[in-house]
């Protein structure tokens, strides 16, 4: 653990599988900020040779979600709009950060920014999370 990752962050990464099995890592999840980063292998990619959309799009919701669920309480993803703006390459990683930007009742809006390693946005995201009930 560091300081950029609470504990609890940290247990419940551990518990979601989907992100380990693409190989996403986790540098920071934190009062409502999270970063990941994903290094693109050829089973990420696709039939253009570049990120597969489902792909980037995992990346970017874990990253909502990790911001959302830093804050303390439990999260899940309500919707969300995903923006592909230029094509991730295979061999370079890409730096999801999500951030808090608004909250209403129940509602949080979070926005996420998936980089390239020469700083170029990828996609960006503006994702509608639901706190909900604690669960055991």
């Amino acid at each position: 653990m560091t300081d950029r990752i609470t504990p609890g962050m940290q247990a419940f990464w551990a518990n979601d599988p989907a992100p380990h099995e693409m190989g996403v890592e986790l540098v920071e999840a934190r009062e409502g900020r999270s970063e990941l980063r994903l290094r693109l292998e050829p089973r990420h990619l696709n039939g253009h040779r570049t990120a597969h959309g489902g792909v980037v799009h995992l990346l970017a919701d874990c990253a909502a979600g990790l911001a959302a669920n830093s804050t303390g309480e439990q999260a899940v993803t309500q919707t969300n709009t995903i923006t592909f703006v230029s094509p991730g390459k295979l061999g370079e990683t890409l730096t999801a950060t999500g951030e808090f930007l608004a909250r209403s009742g129940r509602s949080a809006l979070f926005d996420v920014a998936i980089r390239g390693e020469d700083g170029r946005k990828v996609a960006v995201m503006r994702a509608q999370m639901r706190y909900i009930p604690a669960r055991p």
